[in-house]
């Protein structure tokens, strides 16, 4: 990751997916994860920040929220 998440409070979903985010070292209860679609538009980017939300959700996360804007997904999670 390149950059420290404890200050950005997001994570993308790549990150996520292939395992690069250690969620058990994060230290907030809310976590932001996001995807920007390259090209095309967002709704591209569903299944990777889909598939991100259930790996966090099996391990005590839940989605508090999902939004689309411009190019960028983000769903918003909480910890249980």
């Amino acid at each position: 990751m390149s950059t420290d998440i404890r200050q950005t409070l997001t994570v993308t979903a790549r990150d996520v997916v292939d395992r690069k985010f250690d969620p058990s070292a994060y230290p907030y209860r809310h976590l932001a994860v996001l995807q920007v679609a390259k090209l095309g538009t967002p709704d591209s980017q569903i299944p990777l920040v889909m598939s991100a939300v259930e790996m966090l959700g099996q391990i005590g996360w839940e989605l508090a929220s999902f939004t689309m804007a411009n190019r960028t997904v983000v769903a918003v999670m909480r910890r249980r």
